[in-house]
């Protein structure tokens, strides 16, 4: 579940956009009609990609040729301009499009202009053509799907849907109005098919409370959390339970399986054994990926829950990424959602988050004298004070230097005795041991 702020109306009315995610449970011809629509998104995104492809390739040889080009013979790349080349060439290239949903090739023409402006940006190389396989999405627009009850979503085109787990929590709210359903995401993976809503919800926020218990977390990756209080004592200690490498062993064994089975080429279809095989291959990257969303959630729930004052690193994980040693066990243990949780779960349960300046040296640092270390490499584990002769695990001394941050009036200092830009100390917005509520709304007039 993620949530992004997006207005504040009043002191304690907020409007979020939230994701509610459930699992869905499709009969034989639902999930053919599901893999319909599924498949209609993937081959509109490629039938789109290759006319653009092919035009630019065109106008390129005429340039080339010494022929005038003009701005108008390059197709356009924006969601209109894919939804017109769509709308004139579906006949001749998908005769069968009137088959599935129209937010189907809608959302593929949307999906593709994003692409682009991503090139654009230079965020991402050049769209490439989306492959035939065992997983893929759709999406609806709010009008094409709506709740029944709490076990069942009306999709329109594929009928009444059952879902595993209940979606009272969701379906509360739009009994209530206080939320209202954006749009709906069909994902295919492994076999088993999920649904996503984005929802605007309006939530009446408590008031903050006094920073009290204030904890610092350090993350790391042979203890994945480590937690402390400002007087040093040890509150947190989640050891890396190191899911992807867990699994190693038996995810090489079903990919290799997989790789001596017909697998999908250029026009000829997969075989039935490769399916299976292929099959349990995404098995155990959902099984890996469930298991560590997990660990994220009931850890930031819990931290939100029971503390005033959250204090971590802002870490630059993309540029840690770059470290090639590193690089798969810094994924595995995903510090970025760690992070982007405790922003919006402090906001509904009254905790304050902080965050460390990036060059705060929270590891180099003495936790009892002060004296920062000019160098700390990782293999050492322990931390060894030169000047007061101060010793203590590494993780928990940079725990405990975080929490100190958290205290009124206090900025995060560098290595050389000054400050380096406090005003990237970023306070995040508070909030109540209670869980943000919806049920009593009070609106404030201005």
């Amino acid at each position: 579940m993620t949530t992004t702020i997006e207005t504040a109306k009043c002191a304690t009315l907020t409007t979020v956009t939230q994701a509610y995610v459930f699992a869905l449970d499709p009969t034989p011809e639902q999930a053919n009609a599901l893999r319909s629509h599924i498949g209609g998104t993937r081959f509109a995104y490629n039938a789109l990609l290759g006319l653009v492809k092919a035009n630019w390739d065109g106008v390129r040889a005429k340039k080339e040729a010494g022929e005038e080009v003009t701005r108008e013979d390059y197709f356009g790349t924006y969601h209109l301009d894919h939804q017109r080349l769509w709308y004139q060439q579906r006949d001749e290239v998908a005769p069968w499009w009137s088959e599935n949903g129209s937010s189907t090739y809608n959302y593929a023409c949307l999906n593709l202009s994003k692409a682009f402006a991503n090139f654009r940006a230079e965020r991402a190389r050049f769209p490439t053509f989306k492959k035939r396989g065992s997983s893929g999405s759709v999406s609806f627009l709010s009008k094409a799907v709506h709740l029944t009850d709490s076990h069942h979503v009306r999709v329109n085109r594929i009928g009444v849907l059952k879902t595993y787990e209940s979606t009272r929590k969701l379906y509360r709210h739009l009994e209530r109005g206080t939320g209202r359903i954006m749009a709906a995401t069909v994902t295919q993976r492994g076999g088993k098919f999920i649904i996503s809503f984005t929802v605007q919800v309006t939530k009446q926020f408590p008031a903050a409370r006094a920073p009290q218990r204030i904890i610092g977390v350090d993350v790391g990756i042979s203890t994945l959390y480590t937690g402390a209080s400002t007087d040093g004592a040890q509150l947190l200690n989640v050891e890396n339970p190191r899911h992807v490498f867990k699994a190693a062993k038996t995810l090489a064994h079903v990919q290799r399986v997989a790789s001596r089975r017909h697998g999908p080429q250029p026009g000829i279809k997969p075989s039935n054994r490769w399916r299976k095989a292929n099959s349990r291959v995404q098995k155990i990257h959902t099984s890996t990926a469930n298991a560590r969303k997990n660990q994220i959630h009931e850890t930031t729930t819990m931290l939100a829950k029971n503390y005033d004052v959250i204090v971590i690193e802002d870490l630059n994980v993309k540029g840690l990424l770059k470290n090639h040693s590193l690089a798969k066990h810094i994924s595995d243990a995903a510090w970025g959602k760690f992070s982007h949780q405790l922003e919006y779960k402090t906001k509904w349960y009254g905790s304050t988050l902080v965050k460390a300046d990036r060059f705060y040296p929270s590891s180099k640092t003495c936790a009892r004298c002060g004296t920062v270390k000019a160098k700390l490499s990782l293999i050492e584990r322990t931390f060894a004070c030169e000047s007061c002769g101060h010793k203590a695990d590494r993780d928990l001394n940079a725990a405990i230097n975080l929490a100190r941050l958290g205290l009124p009036g206090t900025s995060s200092g560098t290595g050389r005795g000054g400050e380096v830009r406090p005003e990237q100390q970023r306070l995040v917005a508070t909030a109540h041991p209670d869980e943000a509520s919806t049920e009593i709304l009070t609106l404030v007039s201005t």
